[in-house]
């Protein structure tokens, strides 16, 4: 009626249809069978979408919410007959998310998730979904307690829930700042002023689907996989963990410190779940120094790796790697290279302090004279580098705890070294 197909494309479509229809109604249909029917039906989506544009006709109609519909409804098939294939969900949530069905979304991951509640993928972009596109703080952090209850031994839900605290503090920040609340005896408790004013948000509008309808919920649930197919899930309650719950009540207050108390509970629960994880606490370490928010926590995650892991040499170096990490952005060297590789030099000196070994000690050496050949380093600091390089390797000599690859480091500094200054005496003991 509208003119966007002829009648000899509307059978063509019809036929094309009835035998996908044949296809997925087979005992042993595939999955492929479902893809490629999905496929026609996004295409054809497509082609109304171009040929609507072409004819100036802005307003979309009731033929292409009957499309998405139809869509959504192969997926839900789809699903039901595969219920354990993670990426043929990831899929439905692809489409669903490019076509801002936001209540549609929620359904579907609630499904999604009563399926799979050991995907570790599908909680987290639950979470940031909750979080980022429906600004709802309360039910992304329900969800992440809700996955690590069922998934407790993954580092993945851990960071992810510990950068989670650290960018919704974050937040909190900024909105005191802008409120000039910092500081101040009347701040309002720690979690109450960014729940307040993340979880009453306002959902992101989107192209709906002419069916979802109803009231928008306070945050996802997950729900049955024996629900209707189109009909809503009929879920269970997402009950916050009690214990973090306490941690981010009142007891906070105000200032940078008592918004990041939660990430600090959090890193500490991540540590007892998994004690001796070292990636999980260099993951912290490293989502510390993302997030402003991080700054009052970081020393105390190093001091635990040190604490913990004090005679790893893998752990002395990525501590002393990260300050240099952090730059890699920027190409050329500039300040903030050079405040970064003191805070290096710093930590491999406070390593070596606090548990000296023969291999600590290779490591290091080995490090600085491969930060020595880093691209872009002046010259300057390369001397530098040097130096300290030759030190390391004479302090290690003076332990007695200078390893052969030791010596042959320290030739190779001493003849780097001969070769940028004429006058070498005292390098060697």
């Amino acid at each position: 009626r509208r003119g966007l197909c002829s009648a000899s494309e509307v059978k063509a479509l019809v036929r094309r249809r009835e035998r996908f229809e044949y296809l997925v109604h087979r005992p042993r249909a595939t999955r492929d069978d479902f893809l490629r029917y999905l496929q026609l039906e996004i295409n054809f989506e497509a082609l109304l979408k171009c040929r609507r544009r072409r004819l100036g006709m802005t307003r979309q109609g009731p033929p292409d919410f009957a499309i998405r519909r139809r869509i959504h409804f192969i997926f839900s098939r789809a699903a039901r007959r595969f219920k354990g294939d993670e990426r043929l969900w990831m899929q439905w949530i692809d489409f669903a998310e490019r076509r801002k069905a936001d209540k549609r979304l929620e359904r579907i991951y609630g499904r999604a998730l009563a399926v799979l509640p050991h995907s570790v993928p599908l909680w987290t972009r639950a979470a940031a979904w909750e979080f980022e596109a429906r600004s709802n703080a309360s039910a992304a952090r329900r969800l992440l307690q809700r996955a690590l209850r069922a998934n407790r031994g993954s580092r993945e839900l851990w960071l992810a829930y510990f950068r989670f605290e650290l960018i919704f503090a974050e937040r909190v920040q900024r909105r005191r700042s802008a409120l000039g609340l910092d500081g101040g005896a009347g701040a309002a408790d720690g979690d109450d002023v960014a729940a307040g004013s993340m979880a009453d948000g306002e959902e992101a509008g989107g192209e709906d689907d002419g069916e979802d309808d109803g009231e928008d919920g306070g945050g996802l649930e997950v729900g049955d996989e024996d629900e209707d197919e189109d009909g809503g899930a009929a879920g269970l309650a997402l009950a916050p963990m009690t214990d973090v719950e306490g941690a981010e009540g009142g007891e906070l207050g105000g200032g940078s410190a008592a918004t990041s108390a939660v990430a600090r509970y959090v890193y500490e629960s991540a540590v007892a779940a998994m004690p001796e994880d070292v990636e999980l606490r260099l993951g912290c370490l490293r989502a510390c120094g993302e997030v402003e928010a991080g700054a009052p926590i970081q020393a105390a995650i190093e001091t635990s790796l040190r604490d913990s892991f004090g005679e790893s040499a893998a752990v002395a170096l990525a501590l002393a790697s990260l300050p240099l990490d952090r730059c890699a952005a920027e190409p050329e060297w500039g300040s903030a290279h050079a405040a970064a590789l003191r805070a290096a030099l710093q930590s491999l000196d406070a390593s070596l302090a606090a548990a000296p070994s023969a291999r600590l000690r290779d490591a290091c050496v080995a490090w600085v004279e491969t930060v020595t050949q880093r691209e872009g380093l002046p010259p300057a600091t390369v001397v530098r580098m040097r130096k300290k390089g030759l030190q390391l390797c004479k302090a290690a000599h003076a332990a007695g705890e200078a390893s052969p690859s030791v010596y042959q480091r320290w030739a190779a500094l001493h003849f780097a070294a001969a070769l940028s200054a004429a006058d070498v005496s005292g390098l060697l003991p």
